[in-house]
Formats: structure tokens, sequence, C-alpha cells
């Protein structure tokens, strides 16, 4: 028993093109895990429209509490705080503060599953999240298992470039890419590396 839960991989990422699904895929799997029992935290991110459809931006949701949500990243000079901020991705100004105030409590909870949407440019401003990260991965603190989401390898930030290579390298990290043909069994695959 202990010779096949040590070849399982104690973590899963998804990675892929935007829109493809990665993120409907954590909620899935969450939602999965959580009927089976499961203690689970972390953070999500959502897209954020217009009344006429138009994307304006994302929100940041921790899994434990959905219905309070904080600006995670808006286009630029929407609001004045965003256009206040020194953090800008594309067209979008990042608050740091609000992506702090979500995502760092989640990832110091005691749950058995973290899900983690996303290891991105956005959350990677923040140094005390890319430390967190780094320790659950591959430090003292990871005692839960890590459902995710990274960018394709072409889009990682230069200057996280060895943070993203060392997740692709771990064998306990299971790189998956999500595509139109894969993403309606992936959920149900990923359970099963958590059972």
């Amino acid at each position: 028993m202990e010779t096949a839960s040590v070849s399982r991989p104690l973590h899963v990422l998804l990675t892929g093109p935007p829109g493809i699904g990665k993120t409907t895929v954590c909620k899935k799997v969450a939602s999965m895990l959580e009927k089976k029992g499961g203690r689970l935290d972390g953070f999500y991110t959502e897209e954020v429209r217009d009344r006429s459809g138009s994307r304006i931006g994302f929100d940041i949701v921790r899994v434990t509490d959905p219905e309070r949500r904080l600006s995670l990243a808006r286009l630029k000079g929407l609001t004045e705080a965003q256009k206040n901020s020194k953090y800008h991705v594309g067209n979008y100004s990042v608050s740091l503060d609000n992506f702090e105030t979500v995502a760092l409590p989640a990832l110091d909870s005691d749950a058995d599953i973290l899900l983690i949407d996303e290891i991105g440019k956005m959350e990677l401003f923040s140094k005390d999240f890319k430390r967190r990260v780094i320790d659950i991965f591959f430090g003292t603190f990871g005692k839960a298992s890590v459902i995710g989401t990274v960018p394709q390898t072409h889009k990682v930030p230069p200057q996280h470039a060895t943070l993203f290579q060392k997740l692709h390298a771990d064998g306990r990290i299971k790189v998956l890419g999500v595509s139109h043909q894969n993403r309606n069994n992936l959920p149900e695959e990923i359970v099963r590396n958590f059972s």
C-alpha cells in the first residue's frame, strides 16, 4: 500500500491556453473531493464581465467562502484603486492587497487539499505568495496535496522560469495539459490521483 501511494503524484497542475477550462476543471475536482470527505481550501480566479459580455477583469475567490470575492485585476483605469496600482499585466491593473487578503490565509490552512488557481504572473507579484508556493511544493510546509493551474511554458515570466522548471521536473508533481478533447474527463482522472 505504501509503495502505491509513494508512486502517485502528490500534486496535479493544469496548464493550457486561456479560456480552455482549467479553472472549471479545478472547481469540478474541488466539488468531487469535498463530496468524498476531503478537507479543501485554497482559491480560484473568475473572469468578470460587463453588461455587454466584455471581460473587464478577474476576481479572486476563496474556496471555503465563495460569496466573498475581491477584485484581483481590472482593466487599467476602470477604478481609482486600479489607477494607483503599480502592478500590471497586459491591460490589467492588479490589486496585490486583495490577492494577499484571500490567498495567503487559504494557503496557511490545515486542509488536506489546496486549490491554487493560479500560479501565474498576477499572483507572483506577491513575494509572500511565491515563498509559500515554494514551501508547499518543495519545503517543510507541504502537508497538503495541491490541485492548481500554471501558465503554458512559453508564457512563464522570465524572472520566475526557475520555479516553473522545478515544478515541471519534480516527480511528485503531475503536470497535465487541458484541451477541448480531455477537459470533460480530467476531473475524474485527477480525483483518482487523490484517492
